[in-house]
């Protein structure tokens, strides 16, 4: 399945069960409102649900300073920022929709853009 067949609730829903390390899915709009997806309900929450509002916000916010100087270097592909207790994948959609994974630490990050470039049909690599 590629992302012109499926919506974004699906595209979600097969990267969210796609590794079991994965903690969020979701697609973002241009100022960080939720479109659609939503946490792995097999592990623990680390964010209040203001919080994670906050840090959809700020995710979109980021991503927007990336496209400052994409004149000068071309467009983002895509963004890995990696905290101490999670690891945040930024990739985006359109011009107004970001694709947000979030993972543990642990992660196997091929895993993840095999299973992001099997559903989205885009060829990402590390």
């Amino acid at each position: 399945m590629i992302l012109s067949i499926m919506n974004h609730d699906e595209i979600c829903n097969v990267l969210l069960k796609a590794n079991e390390t994965v903690r969020f899915v979701g697609v973002l709009g241009r100022n960080g409102d939720l479109v659609a997806g939503g946490h792995n309900p097999n592990v623990e929450n680390l964010l209040a649900p203001d919080e994670v509002k906050m840090s959809l916000h700020y995710a979109a916010k980021r991503w927007e300073t990336r496209r400052n100087m994409s004149h000068r270097v071309g467009n983002a592909k895509y963004s890995i920022t990696e905290y101490e207790r999670v690891k945040q994948i930024s990739i985006p959609l359109s011009d107004t929709e970001l694709l947000l994974i979030s993972t543990d630490t642990k992660t196997d990050f091929k895993q993840i853009f095999d299973s992001v470039n099997k559903t989205l049909g885009k060829n990402y690599s590390l």
